[in-house]
């Protein structure tokens, strides 16, 4: 950074929505963008944000999703970035039909959906023989008549926003509410528990949260297409940041912001930030800032830094106060546990996941080092997530995090003698490992099940993301806050993107729509030739 200078735009958060920012800025043909005056500040030392690729020990060439894992083939935007940067995809198998329900004590498989005797609920003839996520789909048809068959995310958003129940829009009530006006007690338990997720199915805003379902559970989850990066999902940002340093956009790690506000000399803004490796704080002036943060971070700088007597007049604005209001951030918990072999073979569970009602709540099944190219064949380490899971479930976790002595794992013959068994930062307890290892069991029916040499995981509950994903509250106009919160006070050059306020929440699609409808919007940006016009990248 140049003392004194003022640049054009600063974009706060290293995530893959402020590098999609800061990129499309840096390489747009519109003479009003250089490239070196645009700026991208990161708190931490690492690029990516949501998206969390990791290796764990023993296995260099395999990589642990923390974060985000797989991209949909609907999802154009994403794709269309991803080509860009040159990425390698695979795909991102969801499993067969042996892989496992094990709910209320009882162990039947995926293909046995269909046969009531297996099913360990009181379900009424009408509720029979379905998977949940299609009986869901079958109540929200109830619901909103007819929009099972809308083929579009806008028309089922459109038919939503259309809607009301005794004269009530559709926005002012609960997810749950109204699908337990469609199912049985026992028909919504067992959606809800079949489903894997303990927060879908709760009390969001329903106008919101049906099409949200349907983007993603309107077919079974084996018949629609998922594929990831092959180098992780974190290669989507870090290749970003690299295309956006390549053309002079600059990169500023480990630096915080703290405040920002007008310049009562010369009308630019001005930015504080605090440079972490330095030791102290900086100004920055700029004629436009860019949040590209989660809802946590930006209510963090709302309640003002230590030095301001109050928050500035962009967070006393009612505009700003209703957008940041309008959400809610949901737990969110990955827990990976890695061994010398990949036992869940043995049960021909190769991929995907399997379902239960313990806090394990979704176990996933990942690769083997040695099947990875360039990897050694002999090493047979294997890893899974054996614990994918959200809101009360995550607590469960959360609950043993710091109980008793950390697991610093055990001998693996690919782990060299001074390395470690754990990721540093990412440590588990033992109480922890113990206790996924009792349900592992229980779930898989084997009693003596193999011990893990390594353990790993990451809550994004913790700081600075306040939550894994957000979903709307009720009452809220989602799609006036959507084109609100782009630019939401018009006196100050202040703009926010990201999944949080977007159409596809908990999504790398959400972050990427918010981001390239607010440069199309406010920055004069057009349409990139790699991506369709007729895309709909929401309201």
């Amino acid at each position: 950074m140049v003392k004194n200078k003022v640049i054009d735009t600063a974009i706060i958060g290293g995530g893959v929505g402020g590098l999609y920012s800061a990129w499309r800025l840096a390489t747009t043909k519109s003479k009003a963008y250089k490239a070196s005056d645009v700026h991208l500040f990161e708190m931490s030392d690492r690029i990516g944000g949501r998206l969390f690729s990791v290796h764990m020990p023993g296995m260099p060439h395999a990589i642990t999703e923390f974060g985000g894992m797989r991209v949909m083939s609907r999802q154009k935007i994403v794709l269309g970035v991803i080509g860009q940067m040159g990425l390698q995809m695979e795909k991102f198998p969801m499993g067969e039909d042996q892989n496992l329900v094990y709910i209320r004590g009882r162990r039947f498989s995926v293909g046995d959906y269909g046969n009531a005797a297996k099913v360990p609920f009181d379900l009424p003839p009408w509720e029979q023989g379905l998977s949940p996520a299609t009986l869901t789909v079958q109540a929200m048809d109830k619901i909103v008549p007819g929009i099972a068959e809308l083929k579009s995310d806008k028309a089922r958003r459109e038919a939503c926003k259309k809607l009301t129940i005794d004269g009530i829009p559709l926005r002012e009530y609960g997810f749950w509410s109204l699908l337990l006006d469609q199912l049985s007690n026992e028909g919504y338990n067992f959606a809800l528990l079949g489903g894997g997720y303990n927060t879908l199915l709760t009390n969001w805003n329903c106008a919101d949260a049906i099409p949200w379902y349907l983007a993603d559970f309107s077919k079974d989850p084996r018949e629609i297409e998922y594929t990831t990066p092959t180098d992780g999902m974190e290669a989507i940002p870090r290749r970003l940041c690299d295309a956006f340093k390549g053309v002079g956009g600059v990169v500023n790690m480990e630096h915080e912001l703290i405040s920002f506000d007008k310049s009562s000399t010369n009308g630019f803004l001005e930015i504080t930030v605090r440079d972490h490796k330095a030791g102290k704080d900086k100004t920055v002036l700029a004629k436009r800032l860019v949040l590209a943060l989660p809802q946590w971070a930006i209510n963090k700088l709302a309640q003002h830094a230590p030095d301001r007597p109050s928050p500035n007049a962009f967070f006393r604005s009612k505009a700003v106060v209703s957008c940041l209001q309008s959400v809610t951030a949901r737990t969110l918990y990955k827990f990976a546990l890695a061994y010398e072999s990949p036992w869940w073979h043995m049960l021909n569970l190769k991929s995907g996941r399997s379902v239960t009602d313990l806090p394990l709540r979704q176990i996933y099944y990942f690769g083997t080092e040695g099947d990875r190219p360039g990897a050694n064949k002999s090493n047979r380490n294997s890893y899974i997530d054996c614990s994918y899971t959200d809101g009360v479930s995550a607590e469960y976790w959360e609950g043993l995090r710091r109980t008793g002595p950390d697991f610093n794992g055990r001998s693996n013959p690919f782990v060299p003698r001074n390395g470690k068994s754990y990721i540093p930062g990412h440590q588990v307890s033992t109480a922890m490992v113990e206790r996924a290892s009792q349900q592992l069991a229980e779930v898989h029916g084997i009693p003596n099940l193999p011990k893990p040499y390594a353990a790993a995981f990451k809550d994004w509950a913790d700081e600075p993301y306040g939550g894994g994903w957000h979903t709307w509250d009720i009452g809220v106009d989602s799609a006036r806050v959507i084109k609100t919160v782009r630019r939401p006070e018009r006196n100050y050059p202040v703009y926010i993107c990201g999944e949080a306020y977007s159409a596809s929440q908990g999504w790398v699609e959400g972050a990427l729509q918010t981001a390239e409808l607010m440069l199309e919007e406010h920055f004069g940006l057009g349409r990139p030739r790699w991506l369709s016009r007729k895309y709909d990248l929401g309201p």
